[in-house]
Formats: C-alpha cells, structure tokens, sequence
C-alpha cells in the first residue's frame, strides 16, 4: 500500500501549480504529520479538471468555426458527437475527479493517526470530506440523469469508493446513494471545518463559508427549495457582499480576490475557449449592453466581428462558489415555492449591482410585472448572465427544462432534442475497458 501511495504522491505532485494557491505538493514523502498531509491535500486541490471548460462549448454559449486552430479537439463536443467522435477529441475528465477522491480517501482514513495540532487535523479533515464529496457531485452531474425524487433510487449513477482496496470491483451505485454519500460528506465536514472564512489566496480550500455555499447548490439541484434557501442564507450572514459595478469594474465578481469570493477552486477558462471560440449569438442577445455592465465586462469584440470570453486562462480567474449565486438560489427557490413577491427581491437585491440606475429602474418595473412562471424562466436567464463562460449553463439546462438546442457548425446544423439522451455524456470508453460494471 505504502509503494503504491508513493508512486501515485511522486506522479501527481509533478503537476503544474498556480502561484496564488500557495501550492506546495508533498513530493517523494510518506505522510504522517498535519503538515504532511496538508501538502497531500494540496496536491489532490492541485489537480486541474476541464469539465467546465468542455460543458461549456457543449451548452448553448459558444460558437465554434469549422477554421478555428485546434477545433478538432472540441467539435466532437460542441455538436453532442458521443457515438462515433474523433480520436483527437479532448475527453471529458472521470480518472481526474478519482485521483483527487484517492487523495481525500487517504486522508479521511489516516486522520486517526496524523500527528499534529488537532484544530488543525480536525480542519484538515473536514476539507477533505468536502473536497470527496465536490467530486461525487461534479461526476454526478455529468454522467447520471439529473436528481429526480421518483427515480433517483434506480436512476444509474456513479462508481463509490471510499477506501483504498485493490482487486476489487466498483459497481454503478444509484444517483440517491451517491448523493446520500455527497449529503453524509458534508455533514462531516460540518463538524470539522472550524475556519469561517479563507482569506484571498488560501480561499481555494474550504471553510464553512463554502460548505454552505456547496450545500445550497446540492438541495437546489434536488429540488429541495426550502433547505436551499436555508443554506444560502447561512452562507450570506457570513459574506452577503456584492461587488457594484457602477463603481468597480477593476476585477470581475467572479475572480478569486473579488469581493463575492467564497471558493476559488476550479478552472472554467482555458487559452483554446478564449481564442479559438466565439460567444454564440444566442448568449449575447439576452443582455441589454448599454444597460447591463456585465457585457463590456465579460465580452470582448474581435477584429472578426465575433465576442470573445474576458474571463481567461489565468488562474485568477479561477471560481466555484460566489456570494451572488447565493442570491440566485434563493430566488430560484422562493420562485420555486411560490413566493414570488420575495424571490424578485432577491433577484433585484443582486441585479442592481450589475446594471446602470436607469437599467436597473426599468428592469425593476419588468420584473415586478411577471407572472410566477415568467419569474422562474427570468431568473434562470438571469443565472445564464451571470455566470456566462463559468460551467454552470450546461448543469441548468439538464436540471430545468433540458430545452431543445439547435447549433450550425460547418455549414450543417445539429439539433439536441428536447429531453435528449445526450443530456447524459457517457461514461469514456478508457474507462469502460478498465471497469466493464459501466
């Protein structure tokens, strides 16, 4: 077992790292103290996934030419080509989310006999339960049907491992198991995680700032409004500030230093989506640019005529939690439990930070003029503003309406079809030959 964990330590220590996450993998060493294994949660916080970036040129926000430099790598994925894609196509991350639940597989089952400070190790711990259980979730939302109450308990969903065992098989457990370990991870977490809020640059690692935030999402994505509600207010009396940007445009409410930043742990940009793609047609239509500031902000033209991301490669740029989703689930979720007159507050209470004062008066008199399922399709297009270029648009099309989505590419057009099958991306075939159980 020791061989084993040194080689996978040695290999994946190698990774590259971003300066700002104060990253300083393990290396060639056994752990056994607190900062030991700190520098082995490090690596596995270390271990960058594309799975935003690729759901991104899946969903409806980018546009993609037959010419673009690389596009051989994308447009297997862009138009929903799962049968038969090309060999060059990037695959879309599953033996990354499992390295990093090895790490925190590890660490979860020593924490009885790591030395050290136990505030600490408690800490520590706690991170590494929510880090297994972001894992699960992510891997959930891409290769399982969307939580359904009435079928979750036989919906197929995701292999579990929670301890290291060789010469074992590790089955398709259902999508209510695996969130029944996602939910078990976090309540864990709950108990150990004693730091409330990381500061600028440690904010890559949890707190129970971001448990919270995390735990909105997941009672948001299982249709559980009021528990939804419950933990994005517990995350909003810890930070509820909103970055204005009447008066600061100087960074974007998504980057790691913002104002709004509750974890910044995932890459959802990379120099390809920047240069080789274009933001469709479809994205830029629903923001007003004269009114929304949000545009120049997160667009900029090319010499072409076509948009392109603001939101880069670079690692400050770098988000999984924000202040301003928080607003967005419980509105979502007010709507949800038709409580309309308090779900638009907390729409506008986030909306007037982001448009001009005379754009902000006259969406306040269209918001309060919606029906309560004009509000629910506002604030789902109003989540699509915001978050745009950040992984969350292909996740709210399949736990919403799974719409149907026409794109053209190469002269032909492509359709995804109401309630399509390919709302579920399948399991890579690299996989399936290691483990015939998918």
């Amino acid at each position: 077992m020791k061989k084993l964990l040194l080689l996978i330590i040695t290999v994946l220590s190698c990774l590259s790292c971003d300066d700002y996450l104060d990253i300083k993998p393990v290396g060639q060493v056994i752990p056994t103290t607190v900062e030991d294994y700190r520098s082995f949660l490090t690596s596995a916080y270390s271990i960058i996934i594309s799975s935003k970036v690729l759901t991104s040129f899946r969903s409806d926000e980018l546009a993609l030419s037959s010419q673009a430099t690389g596009v051989e790598q994308y447009e297997d994925i862009f138009i929903w080509n799962d049968l038969n894609p090309s060999p060059l196509m990037k695959a879309y991350p599953y033996a990354s989310f499992y390295n990093i639940i090895f790490y925190t597989n590890h660490i979860i089952n020593s924490q009885a006999n790591i030395e050290g400070n136990q505030e600490a190790i408690e800490q520590l711990v706690g991170e590494a339960y929510a880090l297994r259980a972001m894992q699960y979730f992510e891997l959930i939302n891409l290769y399982a049907k969307p939580y359904n109450s009435s079928t979750a308990a036989t919906d197929a969903g995701v292999p579990v491992t929670t301890i290291y065992e060789t010469e074992v098989d590790y089955p398709i457990e259902t999508v209510e198991e695996v969130y029944r370990l996602i939910l078990s991870d976090l309540e864990e977490a709950e108990t150990l995680i004693n730091i409330e809020q990381q500061t600028p640059g440690l904010n890559y690692r949890f707190s129970q700032w971001a448990l919270h935030a995390f735990k909105a999402r997941v009672y948001l994505y299982r249709q559980e409004w009021q528990k939804a509600i419950d933990y994005a207010d517990a995350a909003l009396a810890i930070g509820s500030e909103l970055q204005d940007l009447n008066s600061d445009v100087n960074i974007m409410p998504s980057e790691y230093n913002s104002v709004e930043s509750i974890l910044a742990l995932e890459t959802v940009a990379t120099f390809d989506l920047v240069n080789n793609a274009s933001i469709s047609d479809g994205l830029l239509s629903i923001y007003n640019p004269e009114e929304d500031l949000r545009f120049e902000l997160y667009f900029s033209k090319n010499s072409d005529g076509r948009y392109r991301s603001n939101k880069r490669e670079e690692t400050r740029f770098k988000v999984s939690y924000r202040t301003s989703e928080m607003y967005l689930v419980r509105a979502e979720a007010l709507a949800r439990l038709q409580k309309p007159d308090l779900a638009k507050e907390a729409l506008l209470a986030l909306v007037k930070q982001r448009y001009t004062p005379e754009g902000f008066e006259a969406y306040t008199l269209k918001v309060w003029g919606l029906t309560p399922i004009e509000l629910i399709t506002e604030i789902i297009e109003e989540r699509r503003r915001e978050f745009a270029i950040e992984g969350h648009r292909w996740n709210d099309l399949r736990r919403t309406t799974q719409p149907e989505i026409t794109k053209v590419y190469d002269g032909k057009s492509y359709t995804l079809k109401k309630n399509d099958e390919r709302y579920v991306i399948p399991f890579p075939r690299d996989a399936v030959i290691n483990n015939p159980d998918l």
